[in-house]
This record gives C-alpha cells, sequence and structure tokens, in this order.
C-alpha cells in the first residue's frame, strides 16, 4: 500500500535519535518529515497507528525506552501480506491509566503486516504528462513498423564538410518544420527500447509532475528533449537517431538534485540513479555497442542528462524543494 497516513507528530526540537534507530533495528517501512514546525511521522498503512501509538505516546512521555520494545513475527501463513506482528511493550508504571481503546501493558498488539511499495501510488489524474508520453513512446513504435516517421526525424547529413548552417536540419528548419527538434524522441526503434522508456518515465516522471506540478515537469521535457536531439545530431548526423531516453536521463538529473536538496524526500530509491548513471558511462565507453552491436545515442543520454541536472538545481534554487518536503497525495497530518 502506498497511501501514507501520520501516525504521530512530535515537537520540532524532539530529538528523534532513538525513534530513527528503533525504525531502522525493526526495519519499519516509517518515514518522519518536518511538516509546519512539527516532526511527523508517516505509515504506508493506518494498522501501523493502532500498532505505535500506544508505544510512542509512553516513549515521548518519558516512560519507556524503544531498546526495551521487541517487534517480531506472530504468526506465519502461506500469504505474506496476512501474516502479522506483534509488539511487546514494557508494563507501565504501577498508578499509570491505561489510555480507552489501548492494548493492556505487557499484551501484544498486533496488526496486519504490509509490504508497500517503493514507488507512490499517485492517482493517474494528477501525471496526465507522463501518461501522454508513455502513450506516445508505443506510438512511435507503431508508426515506426508502418514506415511513417519520415515526417518526425531528423534527415542525416553525411557530407564530411558538415556545418550547421547548411545541414539538413537547417533545411528542416527552413520549410517551417520546427517540431523536428522535439519529435525524434517520439520514435522509437523496438518493443523493448519503447517499453524501457515508458519505466523510465513511469518511475521517475510522475512522482515529478505529481509534487512540481504539469507545467514544470514540461519544461523539462522541452528543454531536455531539445538538447538531447540537437546534441545527437550534431555529434553524429549522419546517423538517424530517435527515442525518448535523453527525456528519460533528464529525469534522471533531476531526481539526483532532489535526492540532495530536499533530502526527506524517497519516492524514487537512490539505486535507480545509481543504476542508470552507471548505464550511461557503460553505454559511452563503447562496451555495449562493442558487445551487442546496437548503437546508442551517447550524445543524446548526456544532453538529457545535464538539462535534467541544470533545470532542476534552478528549480530548488527558486524554492521549488518546498514541493519535495514532505509526503503529497495522502493522508495529511491534521
Amino acid at each position: 500500500m502506498s497511501d501514507w497516513t501520520a501516525v504521530y507528530q512530535f515537537p520540532i526540537d524532539k530529538d528523534l535519535g532513538e525513534l530513527a534507530q528503533f525504525i531502522a533495528r525493526a526495519r519499519l517501512p516509517l518515514r518522519i518529515t518536518e511538516e509546519n514546525n512539527r516532526q511527523v511521522l508517516w505509515a504506508p498503512d493506518p494498522r501501523f497507528e493502532q500498532l505505535l501509538l500506544p508505544v510512542l505516546e509512553r516513549w515521548n512521555a518519558g516512560e519507556i525506552r524503544l531498546a526495551d520494545v521487541r517487534i517480531e513475527p506472530a504468526a506465519e501463513t502461506a500469504d505474506a501480506e496476512q501474516s502479522s506482528v506483534s509488539v511487546d511493550v514494557p508494563p507501565q508504571p504501577d498508578g499509570v491509566r491505561e489510555e480507552p481503546g489501548h492494548a493492556p501493558p505487557g499484551e501484544e498488539v498486533r496488526v496486519d503486516a504490509v509490504s508497500p511499495s517503493p514507488l507512490p501510488n499517485w492517482p493517474l489524474r494528477t501525471t496526465p504528462l507522463c501518461l501522454l508520453l508513455i502513450g506516445l513512446c508505443f506510438i512511435g513504435w507503431l508508426l515506426l513498423r508502418e514506415n511513417l516517421v519520415q515526417g518526425l526525424v531528423i534527415f542525416p547529413d553525411r557530407r564530411e564538410d558538415f556545418e550547421l548552417a547548411s545541414s539538413t536540419l537547417a533545411w528542416h528548419w527552413s520549410r517551417g518544420e520546427f517540431w523536428r527538434l522535439w519529435s525524434p524522441a517520439v520514435v522509437h526503434f523496438s518493443l523493448p527500447h519503447a517499453l524501457f522508456n515508458a519505466l523510465g518515465v513511469w518511475i521517475l516522471g510522475r512522482s515529478l509532475e505529481a509534487r512540481a506540478g504539469t507545467l514544470p515537469l514540461l519544461l523539462l521535457v522541452l528543454v531536455s528533449a531539445a538538447v538531447s536531439n540537437l546534441a545527437q545530431y550534431l555529434w553524429s548526423p549522419e546517423t538517424v537517431f530517435g527515442g525518448m531516453s535523453g527525456v528519460v536521463y533528464g529525469l534522471v538529473g533531476a531526481v539526483l538534485v532532489l535526492q540532495r536538496m530536499a533530502p526527506a524526500w524517497h519516492d524514487v530509491p537512490p539505486g535507480i540513479v545509481t543504476l542508470a548513471v552507471a548505464w550511461l558511462l557503460i553505454c559511452a565507453s563503447g562496451l555495449f555497442t562493442l558487445i551487442f552491436g546496437v548503437g546508442v545515442a551517447n550524445a543524446a543520454h548526456l544532453g538529457g542528462f545535464v538539462s535534467g541536472l541544470l533545470l532542476t538545481l534552478l528549480y530548488c534554487l527558486f524554492g521549488g524543494t518546498r514541493n519535495f518536503s514532505e509526503v503529497r497525495g495522502t493522508t495529511k497530518a491534521p
């Protein structure tokens, strides 16, 4: 489940180091953010509130240590989502009255375990641009199969004395075909090519659009597509190229900046960005082409990546990180 619920709020000056250690030790899928001058603990399932609220209240009051609280599997079942966990809470001191609805001291509190998705489940209506881009990946592949992409690609220029002013791209522009600076991003040469780029947009782009808005993401897409296509054409004008990889690497650059400028943002696992950058370097080294004999638009990848880095850095410097410092699209704290 990916709809996050506010479980507990702490004062802004409360040291939550012990709580962070407890979360790490128990491997609980919880997050801590700062909201309206408060520290808020979030969980991916509202049932965690029933499980943890008595513990957190007593710990916040100084009655127990989280190091003494144990969370362990209570019963194994065939269905992992139907298994449960239990919390063994130390007994309360004498004279302390248990609040109604809380578990008696020393007894176990049970709640169904959850297996939260590492990616937020944003409503489709909040990410229309990403859905359009994903659709265009497959439309471009279908158009190529029908040999209908002549109006989308930049015609190759195989002259040895290549100059941009007299190039095929300049010829396209002289005919008013300015869209060709962006349209190669739609063309995909195989179904796996379309699938990988669509997956990149789904994983990286939807959270960016849901949080920052459609217009900022549209600006990033337009700039990264233009820069990546132009970079690839200038680097290798004699070849026909296409694909949304430049845009995807623009998203990679954006995520890389946001993960450092907004440390509380965890919508995209850091390992995905690491893998994408490693893939960029492997392809740029020529190793992939050498092994598989498939050309890679390395200049487009690099151009999109740099575009994403620079645009997102500007976005953050102008205050955009506030959109990535809290859990949005989910249950809000009161």
